[in-house]
């Protein structure tokens, strides 16, 4: 026992009754936080009477599914889910393949002027959405795009700053005599970057898809500005119009099953998908 103890490292925990103490914590704030979506869980399952009762019925006592039968026949609320997972996944695909050319170039291309750009580049992540959104409102009005989806993903297609330095950030840990030794063997830029780059760089991007999917999935602000037909609204967009009343009079257990819905997808991704986006927030700190 005594050179187990010993052969603890610095700072190891070792005594039970602290791990059990730290544990005890862990789990109470956990509860903390997890509190509002058991809240939301059982008044999904709850009648509409059964909502305000004191005390509170966290487990209710006549569970139904009528509420997502309501959600789905009368508001037909899987029509919004289906805009969400399109504009999501062209999100996804313009955003992946534009921010891995250009965070390829930066990364592993010697050409002039390149960090000048690159600072360039990080400078557009200070700038505030509130200062571009009037311009871009502005732009796409006059191009007689307002009142479509296209607004809502053309711009995956420029590239973002954030994954654009996320990515170059990892690329940069990729030995470059990979590189050199395929282009010695004939192998042209774009085939170094999809052939070696790519595979090599899986975590990288799955971290990325993480940000970009959780981002637009859950986006209501740019929806709102630009869709002003009924057909075209996001799962997120349709929840403000749920608890409008004047549209339709579903209660707050139907509200709670489309929330209940529209966070689903993002609680699987994050829980499937937990360590690459822990090390996505490792990789983009490292510098070459």
């Amino acid at each position: 026992m005594k050179s187990k103890i010993l052969s603890c490292r610095p700072g190891e925990i070792n005594d039970p009754v602290r791990k059990v103490i730290i544990y005890l914590v862990l789990l109470f704030f956990s509860f903390i936080f997890l509190l509002p979506f058991f809240w939301l869980v059982s008044t999904a399952i709850k009648k509409p009477g059964a909502v305000f009762l004191l005390p509170i019925q966290w487990i209710p006592k006549e569970p139904t599914l009528n509420n997502f039968k309501r959600l789905f026949f009368d508001f037909k609320f899987q029509k919004y889910i289906v805009n969400s997972v399109w504009l999501t996944s062209v999100n996804l695909i313009g955003y992946l393949g534009s921010c891995t050319l250009v965070a390829y170039a930066f990364a592993a291309q010697k050409w002039k002027y390149k960090n000048q750009l690159f600072i360039l580049v990080l400078a557009t992540m200070m700038l505030p959405k509130e200062v571009i959104f009037y311009p871009r409102f502005i732009l796409f009005k006059t191009l007689g795009l307002y009142g479509t989806m296209t607004p809502l993903w053309i711009s995956s297609i420029f590239a973002d700053a954030f994954q654009i330095f996320l990515l170059r950030q990892f690329f940069l840990t990729i030995p470059t005599e990979l590189g050199e030794a395929a282009k010695i063997d004939g192998c042209s830029r774009f085939r170094i970057f999809w052939n070696i780059y790519i595979p090599l760089s899986k975590a990288a991007l799955a971290s990325s898809a993480i940000y970009i999917f959780m981002f637009h999935w859950n986006d209501f602000f740019g929806p709102l500005i630009y869709i002003t037909k009924e057909a075209n609204r996001t799962s997120a967009l349709a929840l403000m119009y749920l608890t409008d009343s004047r549209e339709m009079q579903t209660g707050i257990p139907v509200q709670m099953c489309a929330a209940l819905i529209t966070a689903l997808p993002c609680l699987i991704l994050y829980y499937f998908c937990q360590q690459y986006f822990v090390a996505g927030l490792v990789n983009k700190g490292v510098e070459k």
